[in-house]
């Protein structure tokens, strides 16, 4: 790989790890609307899509971690020239056209789930 493309990348992996960052911390304010809704609710298909948006927060929060370790890993094998900084025994650091996909689907997931809160908040 260019010196220009490996640029490049790590850029972009940079980019990615700002985001899923920025997207942990609105889940985080998303969980706090939540614990405010929630003191307010006590019929029970509002306190079920409670605790639904709880697992749902706490799963995407689990990836946002995942993907963001991963990223940070990528980017140390690109700048190392291919080799590893760390080798994984539960999970390979993916190249770049994996993460590039896992990045799409984390934002697919986010986003779906976003959608799906406000809705939720709207109609309470």
């Amino acid at each position: 790989m260019e010196v220009s493309a490996q640029t490049s990348d790590i850029e972009q992996i940079s980019n990615w790890r700002d985001e899923v960052i920025a997207t942990r911390e609105s889940i985080r304010s998303m969980r706090s609307q939540l614990e405010q809704l929630a003191r307010h609710k006590t019929d029970d298909e509002s306190l079920a899509q409670i605790e639904h948006f709880q697992n749902q927060f706490i799963c995407q929060e689990e990836k946002a971690d995942e993907l963001r370790h991963d990223l940070k890993q990528s980017s140390k094998k690109i700048s190392n020239n291919g080799q590893p900084a760390i080798l994984h025994d539960d999970r390979p650091v993916d190249d770049y056209d994996v993460l590039h996909d896992r990045m799409n689907t984390f934002r697919k997931l986010y986003n779906e789930l976003q959608d799906e809160f406000e809705k939720f908040r709207s109609f309470s």
